[in-house]
């Protein structure tokens, strides 16, 4: 199935050897921010968070930060705060800075994604297109972000996409795709695509030589380790999906969700849940941002019956099906304090 929204731009294809140089930078802590959607005050919440640390971690926004920011003043609160740190490109950037009319909103959905979400998601990313106060410089600068990232935390390698390790906008990471089945995942979303069994992501990992691999994109969060078999090595590997750092991501919930990487083994006191390998602990962390200013903006933009507030509003309210357990997978801990 092709068409906009559901097209996969030659641009969009790399490969897992392709993390496989050197770290772009080190640091003891790492943030990965995914899916902010332009909700500014999520930017101001994941800020204030990494200003409580003992030690102030470096922080990578792995696209997809702008896409609900229709207003120009918004717009350009995320461009100036993302840019202030390390950034990848989403297929929303892409798409604000792609020649190709056939992109549409650059999603790459699969077939089991129902045809009026994408052709509301065309339609937001249109709007945000006429809007978005971009110069050219603005425009170079988002174009010119790397589909991908490898960093050092602690002496532990990870590797940064959107996607997945294959694709800017791939959906082979997805809580639905992963074996393991998560049943009730599958029947939410009504998955019929190609499944990604522990092997193929171990075989990723061993080929962008990474202990994790984090990514964003599909919506639901969720985190997974992944074991060699004995002949490879016998290590682990771990796959982390944050949702969205910008949209309730739990049922009932209304914060976003980022990822926590660090040497230090101990869990922070807000996490959702988590795990330590080989030294390396993750955490997923909420991101409490300030709901009802969200809510405001968001009706402003987008009113009843536009497309933002179609596909979005039942999310921005209740949250979507999900659940803490469904999201820490394998031996992923959720965590009481969480």
């Amino acid at each position: 199935m092709a068409g906009p929204g559901r097209s996969c731009p030659i641009d969009y294809r790399y490969q897992p050897d392709d993390l496989a140089g050197p770290a772009t930078f080190t640091t003891p802590t790492l943030y990965i921010v995914g899916g902010l959607y332009g909700n500014t005050h999520a930017l101001d919440a994941v800020l204030a968070r990494a200003a409580s640390e003992p030690v102030r971690p470096e922080i990578v926004f792995n696209g997809d930060f702008h896409y609900l920011d229709t207003d120009p003043d918004r717009f350009a609160a995320i461009e100036a705060g993302v840019h202030a740190h390390h950034a990848t490109l989403g297929n929303v950037e892409y798409a604000l800075t792609s020649t190709d009319d056939t992109v549409g909103c650059g999603c790459d959905y699969p077939a089991y994604v129902a045809d009026d979400v994408v052709t509301n998601s065309n339609l937001v990313l249109d709007q945000l297109r006429d809007t978005a106060p971009l110069t050219d410089a603005g425009r170079a600068r988002l174009a010119a972000l790397p589909r991908h990232l490898t960093v050092d935390v602690g002496g532990h390698r990870v590797g940064i996409v959107h996607g997945d390790p294959e694709s800017l906008a791939g959906w082979r990471l997805a809580l639905e795709a992963l074996d393991p089945p998560d049943e009730r995942a599958r029947t939410e979303t009504g998955f019929d695509g190609e499944t990604t069994s522990s092997e193929t992501v171990v075989d990723w990992c061993l080929r962008a030589d990474v202990t994790a691999l984090c990514c964003t994109h599909t919506g639901l969060p969720h985190a997974q380790d992944h074991n060699e078999s004995d002949d490879r090595g016998g290590r682990r590997h771990l796959v982390v999906n944050n949702g969205c750092a910008g949209l309730p991501n739990y049922a009932g919930q209304r914060f976003g969700v980022m990822t926590r990487l660090s040497a230090d083994p101990h869990p922070p006191a807000d996490s959702l849940y988590g795990i330590t390998l080989d030294g390396l602990r993750f955490d997923a962390i909420p991101v409490r941002y300030d709901h009802d200013r969200w809510h405001d903006d968001f009706l402003r933009a987008w009113p009843p019956g536009s497309p933002g507030h179609i596909n979005y509003a039942a999310r921005i309210d209740a949250g979507p099906w999900l659940t803490v357990e469904h999201s820490a997978r394998g031996r992923v801990s959720p965590s009481p304090v969480g």
